[in-house]
């Protein structure tokens, strides 16, 4: 098992809402406390904003960083930019990462806390690693919320989720450590229809964004030109990626705990949204085709049943509104 004092955990973020990007009261502090209680003697590194208020808080040491505002990734019809924290995200991320002298990192939104720590025995638990598509030392532990399968009905890959990660120092650093997102430019030419990546079809999601650019540092063939791009060959990269690279765990399996915008009855915990992630037990598929045959897969296998049934029932009417949607969104 790994011990603690060789964990650094980033924890990275404002500490208090901005005026675009709401948090739950005290949740930074509440998450600094869960480090404290779930890995006694790591260190804890704050990297969040110039000017948060930042006294009072329990960590080790402390990174302010100059805010780059908001990236532009999308104009509506209109012309009005859509603004996305992309570029905060990678600076307060690989800012504090760089800071990091142990052997371990953790990085951890300001709003999500721990609950265990169980993220190390899963980075510790699959051994064997692939031929194909092996661009770190060891896996890094991320969270399934978000790493979607299937999106707005259809599937989709490269999907990762941003929420936190545990591995290696070395190898967090290397999925984080890319240049900041460029502002889409507008054209006036195109006014009056969206502008974006991918137009006519769905832009590519911003964890696809995040995901893809960090394997491009490592092979710049790999891309998608929009959110439902998809063949078997890019499925088979995809999930070769998240099976050779990644442990894929939801937040209970992992140890982590969701702000309440990404908890409870919110959409993002709805049913409807947790079937289209990819579960513990289905990441240890592709860790069984791709990595260890002999592997026996473990957990809960009445869940994944239910889960199993579930989109079943549930994928093939939002498989039909999602073909629709893009249709009428490809014709005009």
């Amino acid at each position: 098992m790994i011990d603690n004092t060789d964990i650094s955990v980033v924890v990275q973020g404002p500490v208090q809402a901005l005026a675009d990007r709401a948090m739950d009261e005290g949740i930074t502090v509440r998450v600094l406390k869960s480090i404290r209680q779930h890995l006694p003697g790591a260190t804890i590194i704050l990297s969040t904003w110039e000017g948060q208020p930042v006294e009072g808080l329990d960590y080790d040491e402390l990174v302010l960083n100059q805010d780059p505002g908001p990236n532009i990734n999308r104009y509506k019809a209109d012309g009005q930019p859509d603004k996305v924290n992309n570029n905060r995200q990678i600076v307060s991320t690989i800012n504090g990462l760089k800071q990091v002298k142990t052997k371990y990192a953790m990085k951890l939104r300001s709003d999500n806390f721990l609950t265990s720590d169980n993220f190390k025995r899963l980075q510790q638990g699959f051994p064997k690693r692939g031929e194909q598509y092996r661009f770190l030392k060891e896996r890094v532990v991320v969270n399934n919320t978000f790493t979607r399968e299937y999106a707005k009905g259809l599937p989709v890959v490269f999907h990762a989720c941003d929420f936190f990660y545990f591995g290696l120092t070395e190898d967090v650093i290397a999925l984080w450590d890319f240049p900041l997102f460029q502002d889409l430019v507008y054209d006036p030419s195109k006014a009056g229809i969206e502008q974006h990546d991918g137009y006519p079809y769905y832009m590519p999601d911003c964890t696809q964004r995040l995901w893809l650019a960090a394997l491009q540092q490592f092979d710049s063939s790999i891309g998608i030109k929009h959110l439902h791009d998809y063949s078997s060959e890019l499925r088979r990269v995809s999930d070769y990626c998240y099976a050779n690279n990644l442990v894929v765990g939801e937040p209970e399996v992992i140890g982590l705990g969701l702000n309440t915008k990404f908890s409870g009855n919110e959409r993002a915990n709805r049913t409807g949204s947790l079937i289209t992630y990819l579960h513990h037990l289905g990441w240890q598929r592709l860790y069984r085709r791709y990595c260890d045959p002999n592997w026996k897969i473990q957990g809960d296998l009445q869940d994944w049943l239910r889960i199993t049934s579930l989109r079943a029932l549930l994928l093939p009417p939002k498989w039909l509104e999602g073909r629709g949607r893009l249709f009428k969104k490809v014709r005009g």
